[in-house]
């Protein structure tokens, strides 16, 4: 996952929870202590947050920090919908999972598979 798509991925987070409570842009930045065009920067996935900010919407909203990033090692949306074939999917879902190391052992035995 590259930083525009962390990016992409705390927006929604940040949209749903504002939209969870019902409050404007501007009163939820000024209950987070921050400037309104800072906080409308995170919301549109312009900047990412510093760690003392998450933490601050943590406390107010009862999230953790491993609701931010539980997404984090999913597969992105772009290769799961043009991937038709349910097997290819289950091992690229299955790949991620992986250590690196195990990784490149799995890579190592499938061209050998490949190769005859």
């Amino acid at each position: 996952m590259d930083i525009n798509e962390l990016k992409k991925l705390i927006s929604k987070k940040l949209t749903l929870l504002l939209k969870s409570s019902g409050k404007t842009i501007e009163a939820t930045a000024y209950e987070l202590g921050m400037d309104f065009s800072q906080y409308y920067r995170l919301l549109k996935g312009q900047r990412m947050p510093l760690l003392p900010t998450l933490l601050r919407i943590n406390k107010i909203y009862g999230v953790t920090m491993n609701w931010w990033f539980e997404d984090v090692n999913k597969i992105p949306e772009r290769l799961t919908k043009t991937n038709k074939n349910p097997l290819e999917f289950q091992l690229l879902n299955t790949f991620k999972k992986l250590n690196c190391k195990t990784q490149k052992t799995a890579v190592a035995v499938l061209k050998a598979l490949a190769k005859g």
